[in-house]
């Protein structure tokens, strides 16, 4: 099996980074598009959070790394 990802295509790679003032939405932006729900609550993220998630599009694997 080849480490380029599944169906023989190539795994893209793409690191994306947020920067911004507390209370801006950063969080809330991460968890709506990695979970799909939206939580009203405000919790301060202390420190840093990495998340990863692979979506196939069209005929491509692509990892997103929050």
């Amino acid at each position: 099996m080849s480490s380029s990802g599944d169906f023989g295509n190539p795994l893209r790679k793409f690191k994306l980074v947020f920067l911004g003032e507390q209370s801006v939405g950063k969080t809330s932006l991460i968890t709506r598009f990695m979970y799909d729900t939206f939580d009203n609550t405000y919790q301060a993220t202390i420190g840093i959070d990495f998340l990863s998630k692979t979506m196939y599009l069209e005929d491509r694997t692509v990892e997103s790394i929050l």
